[in-house]
């Protein structure tokens, strides 16, 4: 059994987290270890889907939206089963979101546990750092190309 916890303080309204957070259809781009996501049914806040992994595995999960409070993923078929969790908790302006996943590996996989174990929490930290980027609009610092010295000089 794997058990992964992660959380993150973001500097927005939890309507503003929600807003991207709910956007399940693009959590390959958030969640590096998804490659594609197929929707399969919609019934109101409930959406069955298929996920291709960065392995090419395809898994079916189960995602119920909380408007508000979280989205619950139930990873049904595949190589990982179990649940993640995520949820959004508003602190004064801020948002903390936490991510809890609990996954039982299946074939192959469990051979390389540990190792699947330190990606899957490495990916989750990456996903939190994304939402917080993706809803801060850290932008980088901007550089300008400089021909000479002398334009650094105010």
């Amino acid at each position: 059994m794997i058990r992964i916890i992660s959380k993150i303080m973001i500097n927005a309204s939890i309507k503003k987290v929600w807003s991207v957070i709910s956007g399940i259809e693009r959590d390959p781009y958030f969640w590096k270890g998804m490659v594609r996501v197929r929707n399969i049914s919609r019934n109101a806040n409930v959406f069955t889907r298929e996920v291709t992994l960065s392995n090419s595995d395809k898994c079916y999960q189960k995602v119920i939206l909380f408007p508000m409070e979280g989205i619950h993923i139930k990873w049904t078929r595949g190589i990982l089963i179990g649940i993640k969790d995520i949820l959004i908790t508003p602190i004064g302006n801020q948002t903390l979101l936490e991510v809890e996943m609990n996954y039982t590996l299946k074939g192959i996989a469990q051979i390389r546990s540990r190792h699947i174990s330190e990606e899957l929490r490495n990916e989750s930290e990456l996903a939190l750092q994304l939402i917080k980027e993706d809803i801060e609009k850290i932008q980088p610092f901007p550089t300008q190309e400089r021909k000479q010295w002398a334009d650094l000089i105010p």
